[in-house]
């Protein structure tokens, strides 16, 4: 698969490189994937298997608060933290079964916040109006199920 420079997917706004807040690393893919999942379905077809680093949905809250901290009481608690939307997504596996899975976005870079620690993760602001389209559509075809974006970044 080739990749360019910049995303042209359409479904997704990647953080254009001129942004101050985000800045672009050249440490691997991002994929973004917006899925189906409910708890009560049996019959889970789809797979998704976690490649890179996990870093979120669009829903779950950000574990990473370093509220007064000093670098190393920081970096401690992060160690000790557990993100919860990856245990909730994927458990003690790598892999995590949905009803229906897109990848709707793919940039050759991974995204950072020049201000915070956690990696970017993409939300419905910043799907583009056609990727908006699309998220309504699925969560017009799966009306009983939960519809998350999960970013994956660091993808080698």
């Amino acid at each position: 698969m080739n990749y360019i420079d910049h995303d042209l997917t359409g479904f997704v706004n990647f953080p254009h490189p001129s942004t101050k807040s985000i800045k672009p690393v050249d440490s691997g893919l991002t994929h973004v994937y917006l899925i189906s999942f409910d708890d009560n379905y049996d019959q889970m077809t789809q797979e998704i298997k976690q490649v890179g680093n996990f870093c979120g949905d669009d829903v779950s809250p950000k574990q990473y608060k370093p509220f007064n901290n000093s670098l190393e009481e920081t970096i401690e608690n992060l160690k000790n933290t557990k993100v919860i939307s990856k245990e909730f997504y994927f458990g003690d596996s790598d892999k995590f079964k949905v009803i229906s899975s897109i990848l709707i976005g793919w940039s050759k870079y991974s995204y950072e916040h020049i201000d915070k620690i956690d990696p970017w993760c993409c939300t419905f602001r910043d799907l583009s109006q056609e990727g908006r389209k699309m998220y309504y559509s699925m969560k017009k075809l799966h009306n009983d199920s939960e519809i998350r974006i999960l970013t994956f970044n660091n993808i080698k």
